[in-house]
């Protein structure tokens, strides 16, 4: 079984409320001036950006914060499927960020254009290792096909990418996505997937116990390769015991 560090609670407001405890000591913690922090959006996240903005608006250290994006769907900002527009609403417009510590994933934008757009952004602003751009912390979930940021089952050339940001399309949808790489995400100092839901529980299993498909699912690769910890709800984690 990988030997990631798993932390299994009751169901998603729990979870969602641990991950936001590790965030606001890691952030009170950390003896930098900026604390880089990449999210990624869905149901879970969601309820995570809720509570940062009310139960833990006055825990987190906000002036510390900079926020980016793990990957973004092409959609304008005021669209229901935007990351981007799902965060302000829950979070952005009821904290104190300002506008130099946000740095959005313009889904608008030219797809090609925003890759390089965004990826010159985080050579600017992070700190880097190996020439790749370093997060203190990266945030991810993961779909039912075991796809993580966007990243799919069916692209996953996009894990070993010589590039920080890439262009991505859905699958099923053929919606376009930006998403960081492999090798960014791979870079950070502290990756946490938040996974809930008894649909993760199959593709879940069969990642953990590294059964003989396992390495057609991205998340896979992440956690392999990386000390990352799995925060899980009792509905994600129902046949890890099996």
């Amino acid at each position: 079984m990988l030997e990631n560090k798993i932390h299994i609670f009751e169901n998603p407001l729990q979870t969602a409320k641990a991950v936001a405890e590790f965030i606001a000591k890691e952030v009170s913690n950390t003896g930098k001036k900026q604390f880089n922090v990449a999210i990624s959006g869905g149901s879970t996240p969601n309820l995570l950006f809720t509570l940062l903005s009310e139960e833990y608006k006055e825990k987190v250290d906000w002036r510390k914060i900079a926020l980016f994006w793990v990957d973004e769907r092409c959609v304008p900002a005021d669209d229901n499927e935007s990351n981007y527009g799902n965060v302000k609403k829950l979070l952005l417009d009821k904290v104190s960020l300002s506008e130099n510590q946000i740095f959005q994933m313009i889904g608008e934008n030219d797809p090609a254009f925003e890759v390089e757009r965004y990826e010159n952004l985080l050579v600017q602003n992070l700190p880097e290792k190996d020439k790749t751009p370093i997060f203190d912390l990266v945030l991810l979930g993961m779909g039912d096909d075991g796809h993580t940021a966007s990243i799919f089952p069916n692209n996953l050339k996009l894990l070993r990418s010589e590039n920080f940001v890439a262009t991505a399309k859905h699958p099923t949808s053929g919606q376009n996505r930006i998403t960081l790489t492999g090798v960014t995400i791979e870079n950070a100092l502290q990756i946490l997937f938040v996974i809930t839901g008894n649909s993760k529980a199959v593709v879940l299993d069969e990642i953990l116990k590294e059964k003989h498909n396992s390495e057609n699912y991205p998340a896979f690769h992440i956690l392999k390769n990386t000390k990352a910890e799995i925060y899980l709800d009792r509905d994600a984690s129902v046949r890890l015991k099996k």
